[in-house]
């Protein structure tokens, strides 16, 4: 058997980018090949169904979802991503309790609490919207900042302690000028 830590993580993403360059054929031949790999994880069926919901192909997708969940029943992404297709089809009710229990195993999940935001917006209930909409920009922005910190390296971490560096480079500059006098 092949290592999911190595191979599945490297299709993962090869079928994320072909997905996000718009190229929807190559990312359903990467997941389909992942999903023969990898049978018994839930990822390429969850991204298989991702890439269905998004052409409108709602039955589909809602199977792959499904075959997700049989495999990991707390799968965060393939839970919010059933509540898209309930919510899609007019099942606020529904589409609600699925952002709810994907919260339930992920209060970090930002993707379920924007979704869970539009649902409540829908549903007339925005005290609700407003709440899990400012969580879900909050958690997006958190995640934005780890991933530029991330890609940039140690090289540029120091970038994040420049005010502290100006800070002590004028405490510095002022202690000198008093002792010097």
């Amino acid at each position: 058997m092949i290592q999911w830590d190595e191979q599945g993580q490297q299709l993962l993403s090869r079928g994320n980018a072909y997905w996000q360059r718009g190229d929807r054929e190559e990312a359903l031949k990467t997941f389909q090949e992942l999903i023969d790999r990898f049978p018994d994880r839930p990822e390429g069926y969850n991204k298989m169904g991702v890439i269905l919901a998004e052409t409108g192909q709602l039955d589909q997708a809602e199977h792959f979802f499904l075959e997700a969940l049989a495999r990991d029943r707390l799968h965060v992404p393939a839970l919010t991503n059933m509540g898209n297709i309930c919510l899609e089809r007019g099942d606020i009710t529904t589409a609600i309790q699925h952002y709810h229990l994907a919260l339930e195993v992920d209060p970090e999940y930002a993707p379920a609490h924007r979704n869970l935001a539009v649902a409540y917006r829908r549903n007339g209930q925005m005290g609700a919207f407003v709440r899990h909409f400012k969580r879900s920009q909050r958690l997006e922005g958190d995640a934005e900042r780890r991933r530029f910190l991330t890609q940039k390296g140690q090289s540029t971490g120091w970038l994040i302690y420049w005010p502290w560096i100006l800070a002590a480079i004028g405490v510095i500059v002022i202690l000198s000028a008093v002792v010097h006098r």
